[in-house]
């Protein structure tokens, strides 16, 4: 034992810090004599001549105390002279700048790690998946993988409910379809009516705001754990709801609630509305600190309660008006969160994403969120359509009762959404179509009047540019012919006509002069599709 601690006294110890190891008070390294000469030397290089350039900040006062903790010793004056000269600028040691940048990296890697992290536990809750896509968010879409018309636009459905903690939390009183063509730089708001009366298969005839509703309730009754698919199935129902009344596909859909909705509107500062008269609703005043005023003529900046009252409110011109509001706020959401310096704000982009982390789900995946993103910086406010079906000239549907409640049906009929489909059609007109639009001529090849024309009508419904509806030189066509006098340069019409037709086109026909149609494509109509008995 007694061997093991001299060897213990014979090791230099170490100081905690790293920095200076820890020799001991003056005067108690084994065989120091005072009376040496040069014992100073030898102890005070201890203390300041280390080799990693530390010297003592208090090497004055120790000088000052050695006479009283050795009244016999008399420092070497040399010694003490060199030490009182002034020392050089510190330089701090490489151990210490790189501990200190460690130190700072970790930091900034524990907060970002935060921040990326927080960021894909709310992705996790939002991005729900479930969606084929668009092929319109490519920037070169090959022609032979479009599906049909509308491919050349993104089409988002957007619904709006009241959530857990509202009266009839899952009934979709919002109900918006943003409609985005990359393209031509250019969007559209539509607003479905919450009334829309429609015929659910399977199911049975209802509003539109209860479609997702009843989806999912069927789902629930099944397998009341399985929220999720149960979710999926009322935004599958609402879905395809929408795609056959309506007439356009759906890429996407985007589920919010109303506490998502308020606190997104907050998280980003406010938005601006010009709002175009008063707005007073009587119903609602008890939640705007009992003032029916909801909103002021004019341009207002509305916070996120104030926002809501706005965009929820039916005052008294109808749930039509009401749709028009809740696009404007949807656009003053779009200009204030790309303004400059909203998404470059750690603080406002964490209120974002507590907000919709919540409270949103959506089949949007995060490529495709970034992706339509950078398509909404090139779309200008005034690029954006807001478009309904009442207004004029184009007023599409009217109000019904139907077993006793208030409903809106189409202008045509209870089950007749022919012209509402050719309104969004031509309206949201598909972004391929749009940029060729290539000249079509339709000739009747057949002995039927009229086919030309209800295929010309079909195609006009579709937003296919019809120049000409003629006879052809002949009327014994049994099929139909596609003819492609562009070369190939129309090659999106080319691949939806071909689709539509069913049938392969050809660049030639006997008896078919280019110069006689002035049209990019030719169109002649054979006996088969004569559906007449």
């Amino acid at each position: 034992m007694d061997n093991f601690r001299k060897h213990l006294s014979r090791k230099p110890r170490k100081s905690v810090d790293g920095f200076i190891p820890n020799t001991g008070s003056l005067g108690s390294k084994p065989g120091f004599d005072p009376k040496d000469p040069e014992a100073d030397k030898t102890q005070l290089d201890l203390i300041g001549n280390k080799s990693d350039g530390f010297h003592s900040a208090n090497i004055g006062s120790q000088l000052d105390a050695l006479p009283s903790l050795q009244p016999s010793y008399s420092p070497n004056p040399e010694v003490v002279e060199k030490l009182k000269k002034p020392r050089a600028k510190r330089h701090f040691p490489k151990k210490l700048v790189l501990r200190g940048a460690l130190t700072i990296f970790i930091i900034v890697l524990l907060s970002g790690g935060f921040f990326f992290g927080k960021a894909w536990w709310n992705a996790h809750k939002i991005l729900k998946g479930g969606s084929d896509g668009a092929l319109a968010l490519n920037s070169q879409v090959d022609p032979t993988l479009l599906n049909g018309e509308g491919d050349g636009r993104v089409n988002i459905l957007m619904l709006g409910k009241g959530g857990d903690n509202h009266p009839g939390g899952d009934l979709t009183d919002s109900i918006l379809i943003a409609s985005i063509d990359p393209l031509g730089k250019e969007a559209s708001l539509l607003s479905i009516p919450r009334d829309l009366y429609v015929k659910v298969p399977n199911y049975w005839s209802m509003k539109i705001n209860a479609v997702y509703s009843t989806g999912k309730q069927r789902a629930l009754s099944v397998n009341e754990e399985d929220t999720d698919a149960a979710e999926k199935a009322g935004i599958k129902l609402i879905e395809s709801i929408i795609e056959t009344n309506i007439g356009i596909p759906i890429n996407y859909y985007l589920m919010v609630n109303f506490d998502a909705f308020q606190e997104t509107v907050d998280a980003v500062g406010g938005i601006d509305v010009t709002v175009a008269e008063p707005l007073y609703d009587y119903v609602q005043a008890w939640d705007n600190g009992g003032n029916p005023l909801i909103a002021a003529e004019g341009l207002q900046h509305f916070n996120g309660k104030k926002a809501l009252l706005y965009a929820r409110s039916r005052s008294s011109s109808s749930d039509f008006a009401r749709g028009e509001r809740q696009r404007e706020v949807v656009v003053g959401i779009k200009d204030k969160v790309l303004k400059l310096g909203t998404f470059s704000n750690p603080l406002t982009v964490t209120k974002l994403l507590d907000a919709i982390g919540n409270n949103v789900t959506t089949s949007l995946s995060l490529g495709e969120i970034m992706r339509l993103y950078e398509i909404s910086k090139t779309i200008q406010t005034s690029n954006i359509a807001s478009l309904g079906f009442t207004d004029e000239p184009n007023v599409l549907v009217k109000t019904a009762n139907v077993n006793g409640q208030s409903v809106v049906i189409p202008r045509r009929g209870q089950s007749d959404f022919s012209e509402i489909q050719s309104f969004v059609r031509n309206a949201m007109r598909d972004g391929f179509l749009k940029s060729e639009n290539a000249t079509i001529a339709v000739l009747n090849g057949t002995n039927v009047d009229g086919l030309a024309t209800k295929r010309a009508d079909e195609l006009k419904s579709y937003g296919y540019n019809v120049t000409l509806i003629d006879e052809a030189p002949t009327t014994d066509y049994a099929t139909t012919v596609l003819i492609d006098f562009s070369d190939g340069v129309k090659k999106y019409t080319k691949r939806y006509l071909e689709q539509r037709l069913k049938t392969a086109a050809v660049t030639s026909a006997v008896g078919i002069d280019p110069l006689d149609y002035k049209a990019d494509i030719v169109i002649i109509v054979g006996n088969n599709e004569n559906t007449n008995p």
